[in-house]
């Protein structure tokens, strides 16, 4: 080959390879974004609601001789203080409710699979319950060849009204946006319980000798510790979602009762009297979800383009938070006469006594509200928004009082005066309450829906009402014993609700929420058993030693209505324009 062809052959290539090249494809890849990872350094804050389960259900109950005239009587020998057995025992008290409330925090990415931080809760909680025990005592023969019994009942009523935590947390990211975490530290709450017992005392039956029962109350913020753990998930930049499981608690109270005792069926001394002293424990576990959102979640992104206005037709969920007021306070207590000997008697007005247990009572119900709402809006026009809601929360929405009554007829036939003197108690609470409502709101602008809203309420409401008496003639030379009442009521009741607030979409997908709702569950009257007096001796009209002289049937009305304030979070599924697709 000469030297000239190979020179073209050179130069032919030098010229026509970029041109070739150009035309082969790229095998160049693109280079590919990796967004940042999140930083859950920073603060936050949300909400949560959950349930409640208290783990300590026994309610222990001992009683102590405070004076025991029959011990070293000769015509009784009984051993010292052995009455008080009949009050000895364990009630079983399951403490559970809905919880629901709010927290804030701090977390510090600790590297690059470790977040540490600190956090602070505080919770409304209708954690409660109630149970009761009986006991008995008996000694026999005494001295006179008689045998005694003694027989009581102790009735318990514990709860918890609020609960907050102030805990550190731990936590091991098992994915970007996933930690799993556990949490300890310090526990603190508004802790109650109630006590009551009542006593029924014989020697030699038919004898039956007057009694009284006692009272107690405990009230009182508690400080404790709690510790758990749980998951927390970051599914959208400044979003996250919790569920975790929290053991609390709040220590054990002692506190004691008035006394509770008998007196000889003439009402002249007391045979014994014993303080009962009841210890409940204040502990139990908590299973809740939460939202969280985070201040300055995730890494600084460019400046998105601004946002389509939003749709407001579509359908939403979230939890919401606040407090609940009593707006119906009085409630009703009447009395009517089922027995009186003592009419034909003693020349008494038929039934008078039963206005001791007769009157009014103000029992102002608050408390803490927590838990979600799901729903649907339709934009009706450019400003006519329309929609229905769904919602339920627990609640520690509870009160209780008392009131006490007075009446009194004189001379009788026997120129007497009879004085009746009656003390009635209520607790009336709603454990839970749901809506479903319509709504209608106006776009004051195109982020800001005014609304009303009303509908269908229903919920799960209570009521106790204890009943005691008190009955002497001629200025308290005769005691008379007496037999108190107590009746239970406890419902799903239905009503209705009305009310408004103002929604604002604060970013595509999520809302805020702040309202006020008006709930009537309308009211229930229950009866309880009967209040009234006995014969201590059998010379007063009733025939016989602890014959019934009078007897009435005390009736309480309750209503349940009052107004709730609260503030929400909702997210919206499909909030926001359709995007717009180009096409070539």
């Amino acid at each position: 080959m000469s030297v000239k062809f190979r020179v073209t052959l050179l130069m032919a290539a030098l010229i026509g390879g970029p041109a070739a090249a150009a035309d082969l494809p790229s095998r160049k890849a693109p280079p590919v974004y990796v967004p940042p990872p999140p930083l859950w350094t920073g603060f936050y804050a949300g909400l949560n609601a959950g349930y409640g389960w208290g783990t300590t259900s026994g309610a222990t109950t001992e009683a102590l001789p405070l004076i025991d005239n029959i011990a070293n009587d000769p015509a009784w020998g009984t051993p010292l203080g052995f009455a008080a057995a009949a009050h000895a025992g364990v009630s079983n008290v399951n403490q559970s409710g809905f919880i629901g409330g709010g927290q804030i925090g701090y977390n510090y990415q600790w590297g690059p699979a470790f977040v540490a931080g600190l956090e602070a809760d505080i919770q409304g909680s209708a954690i409660g319950g109630r149970g009761g025990h009986g006991g008995f005592a008996q000694f026999g023969p005494d001295l006179s060849g008689f045998t005694e019994a003694a027989m009581g009942s102790s009735t318990v009523i514990a709860g918890v009204d609020w609960l907050g935590t102030v805990r550190g947390r731990l936590g091991y990211l098992v994915t970007p946006t996933l930690l799993a975490y556990g949490t300890g530290g310090l526990a603190y709450g508004g802790a109650r319980a109630i006590s009551t017992h009542s006593l029924g005392f014989t020697d030699n039956v038919p004898t039956v000798h007057p009694t009284f029962g006692g009272v107690g109350r405990y009230s009182d913020i508690r400080v404790g510790w709690t510790a758990g753990g749980g998951l927390e998930w970051m599914f959208a930049p400044n979003w996250s979602m919790k569920a975790e499981a929290l053991y609390y608690d709040l220590g054990a109270a002692s506190f004691a009762s008035s006394p509770v005792g008998a007196l000889f069926s003439n009402g002249s001394n007391i045979i014994f009297a014993n303080i009962p002293t009841t210890r409940v424990r204040f502990d139990g576990v908590i299973a809740r979800a939460g939202l969280n959102y985070h201040l300055n979640w995730g890494a600084e992104a460019p400046a998105a383009p601004p946002a389509p206005p939003p749709t407001w037709t579509d359908f939403y969920a979230g939890l919401n938070a606040g407090y609940g007021w009593g707006a119906t306070t009085n409630v009703t207590t009447g009395a009517a006469p089922i027995l009186d000997n003592i009419a034909t008697a003693w020349g008494t007005p038929v039934g008078f006594t039963a206005l001791a247990n007769s009157g009014v009572t103000s029992v102002n119900q608050s408390g803490y509200v927590g838990g979600g709402q799901i729903g649907f809006n339709y934009r009706w026009t450019p400003a006519i928004v329309a929609g229905f809601e769904t919602d339920i929360q627990g609640s520690a929405i509870r009160g209780s009082a008392g009131s006490v009554g007075f009446a009194q007829f004189g001379p009788d036939l026997f120129a007497a005066n009879d004085t009746a003197i009656g003390a009635n108690v209520v607790v009336a609470s709603v454990d839970w309450i749901g809506t479903a409502r319509g709504r209608l709101g106006y776009l004051v602008m195109p982020t800001l829906l005014a609304y009303g809203t009303g509908g269908l309420a229903y919920g799960g409401v209570r009521a106790t009402a204890i009943h005691s008496l008190g009955f002497v003639d001629d200025n308290l030379t005769t005691i008379y014993p007496t037999l108190g009442g107590a009746g239970r009521y406890s419902d799903i009741r239905v009503g209705w609700t009305a009310g408004g607030g103002l929604e604002w979409a604060f970013t595509p997908n999520w809302t805020l929420k702040a309202e006020a709702l008006y709930y009537d569950l309308g009211s229930a009257t229950f009866a309880s058993s009967p209040v009234g007096a006995r014969d201590p001796d059998g010379t007063n009209g009733g025939g016989f030693a602890g014959a019934l002289l009078f007897a009435n049937s005390p009736t309480t009305r309750v209503r349940y209505d009052g107004v709730i304030a609260r503030a929400g979070v909702n997210y919206h599924f499909s909030w926001g324009e359709a995007p717009v697709v180009a096409k070539f």
